[in-house]
């Protein structure tokens, strides 16, 4: 039996506060576990965010990165300055959550020294050391955007928005100007093992993020935080960005590719007769009427139409005519341009493209580009994305609108897609899924597409006056979002850009040369040149050790 000294009484330290200790993240329940099993949270992070200091304050970590614009909620860099000034002072903070810290801290303090004082010995009572815990800062995001000023403008204040309205998570933006160099600095950031948490990529890259397991599936996470996937987003958009049976990245914008034409040169009601159907942007056109309004649109110094000689532009006038232009989509092995299907919807593009009387030709469009002579008045139509609009709207005295893709057959048209991915990295899933869901509302896609560089898959926003902006040009903006659905898609391979870019100038031939008959001929060869670009050149692993192979994503050139 234990003795007591008289005048002490046995002493028991209290129970941890409430939630100490228990090793959970501050985005709630399940963390990294929570995204493996199917399980989240609500879109509202729970957290204090009070009491925080930023990690970058006071040199603890050095200088905030130059190159990261940060959304930080208003007021919180006032109270980290207050907090820190309050913790050098030694006073009591006051929050209740930090007051009920240092409470229980003294109260465990002074248990441990009673004890000690009442040991059974008489030995004298031992020196005890204790760690108070001190109030951690908010969660550090980091995003990796790209695009005009405008976009980077909105994604910023998404972010902004996000951590205004999350005090726990601060979201910091990373711009670059274009999607190659946000890739390249992609690249640089995994191979060092920083990746940013979340980012923005094309449809491109997005195969070979899965290949190399660089990004977390978007379905359970995105789901768990009630993203509408079923009546919510643009399908087509959801299933292009899904492979192994999981949403891979969030699509955020998709744009097809359309007709840009002048409506002081060209007027579609005047190219149809009495009896005949009207030609609109609800219908669309074919390609003789395509090449009507070309033809009506020509006079003095002014031209009808071009067309870029490259597979983006060429493509859906081959898919309009039911052909295809690869020989297998997921592994293609060569272009198939001289099918029969393929070749007829060349043939019949060919015939405007190479209309003297309707065209430039090469010297000229070396002296001046193409959209140069758009914007000035000079060209009556071309091709383009949605990202095209603020350029042509800020050109003086252009009034311009959009209609489909011509058909040979059906319609069909390419497409430009991006999208958000959350890094397999981040050591933050949860809030990074939370940022993601928010970015996809209809309150941040409004911003983007207010920016007229977007076309949102999100529905609600995609039929608002935000997308639409009807009392700007061009008037029939609803052609963006009604020809999705007629976007093909290319393959999404490592050696397609190499393929398309080495392939270019044979088909600038096919534009310009004075003969290519027999086109057949021309066809197959653009063909068999194709054939070795679709197979990645073997280089020598850079890891040391013993010699290996692996694939590039440089082709090897065509001969000759």
């Amino acid at each position: 039996m234990t003795r007591v000294r008289p005048g002490c009484r046995r002493t028991r330290p209290p129970p941890p506060a409430r939630g100490a200790g228990t090793g959970r993240r501050g985005c709630g329940t399940g963390g990294a576990d929570a995204w493996s099993h199917g399980r989240g949270t609500s879109i509202t992070s729970p957290g204090t965010g009070r009491g925080g200091v930023s990690r970058y304050r006071d040199g603890a970590l050095g200088e905030r990165p130059a190159h990261e614009h940060v959304g930080v909620p208003a007021g919180h860099d006032a109270f980290a300055r207050e907090t820190a000034g309050a913790v050098r002072r030694g006073a009591v903070l006051g929050s209740r959550r930090i007051r009920k810290s240092v409470l229980g801290s003294l109260v465990v303090l002074a248990a441990l020294v009673v004890t000690a004082a009442c040991s059974s010995s008489g030995a004298e009572p031992k020196a005890v050391t204790t760690t108070t815990a001190t109030p951690t800062g908010p969660t550090l995001l980091t995003f990796a955007v790209y695009g005009p000023p405008q976009v980077i403008t909105a994604y910023t204040k998404i972010a902004a928005d996000f951590s205004a309205e999350h005090p726990d998570t601060v979201v910091n933006v990373r711009p670059y100007d274009s999607a190659q160099q946000a890739e390249e600095a992609l690249a640089k950031e995994q191979a060092a093992g920083d990746p940013p948490d979340a980012f923005l990529t094309s449809l491109d890259q997005v195969p070979s993020l899965v290949q190399a397991k660089a990004v977390r599936r978007l379905d359970e996470l995105l789901g768990a935080r009630h993203v509408d996937f079923g009546d919510g987003f643009q399908r087509d958009a959801l299933q292009a960005f899904s492979s192994d049976n999981a949403l891979q990245c969030m699509p955020v914008d998709v744009s097809p590719l359309v007709v840009y034409y002048n409506t002081d040169l060209i007027s579609l009601a005047g190219l149809t007769g009495p009896g005949q159907r009207p030609i609109t942007a609800d219908s669309g056109w074919n390609v003789d009427e395509f090449a009507a309004a070309a033809r009506q649109a020509t006079r003095g110094g002014i031209r009808g139409v071009y067309v870029a000689p490259d597979l983006d532009q060429v493509a859906p006038f081959v898919w309009s005519a039911g052909g295809q232009v690869v020989d297998d989509l997921e592994k293609p092995t060569t272009l198939t341009l001289s099918d029969t299907a393929s070749a007829s919807g060349l043939e019949k593009l060919l015939e405007v493209v190479r209309d003297p009387h309707i065209t430039f030709n090469q010297a000229q469009l070396a002296r001046r580009s193409a959209l140069q002579r758009f914007k000035s008045g000079s060209l009556a139509m071309m091709l383009g994305y949605r990202n095209l609009t603020p350029e042509l709207r800020s050109q003086v005295n252009l009034r311009f609108d959009v209609m489909p893709l011509p058909k040979v057959g059906t319609r069909a048209t390419s497409g430009e897609s991006s999208g958000l991915c959350l890094s397999s990295a981040s050591e933050h899933p949860e809030k990074t899924a939370d940022f993601l869901a928010y970015a996809v509302s209809d309150d941040a896609m409004a911003l983007l597409a207010g920016t007229g560089y977007v076309v949102p898959t999100n529905l609600d926003v995609e039929n608002s006056e935000a997308f639409l902006q009807t009392d700007e040009m061009p008037a029939s903006a609803s052609v963006f979002t009604s020809t999705i659905r007629a976007i093909h898609a290319e393959p999404h391979v490592v050696t397609w850009d190499s393929v398309a870019t080495s392939t270019a100038n044979l088909l600038s031939g096919l534009f310009y040369d004075p003969v290519i008959d027999p086109l057949e001929d021309r066809l197959k060869a653009i063909d068999a040149a194709s054939a070795p670009l679709f197979t990645p050149v073997p280089t020598a692993s850079p890891s040391p050790g013993a010699p290996s192979s692996s694939p590039s994503s440089s082709p090897p050139s065509p001969a000759g």
